[in-house]
């Protein structure tokens, strides 16, 4: 039998403004890397693209250098 592991890690931005989704709920993803962004609303990506463009690159940067992201089999 094969098993296969897979890795993915999550980067989570949030707006501190979001109107939907409080940012208490964000709070609560402790497990995963959260950034609050401040006075952005529920969509980062459009409204501060300035804040968020540099976040993905380096969350990017820094996991595709490990050597936990390729598979392995068991």
């Amino acid at each position: 039998m094969v098993f296969s592991v897979l890795i993915a890690y999550t980067l989570i931005a949030w707006g501190d403004k979001d109107p939907w989704e409080s940012i208490e709920l964000g709070r609560a993803y402790v497990d995963f890397d959260t950034v609050v962004l401040p006075n952005v609303g529920h969509y980062p990506q459009d409204e501060a693209p300035h804040l968020v463009n540099p976040l993905v690159e380096s969350f990017v940067s820094h996991h595709s250098k490990s050597p936990a992201n390729a598979s392995t089999t068991i």
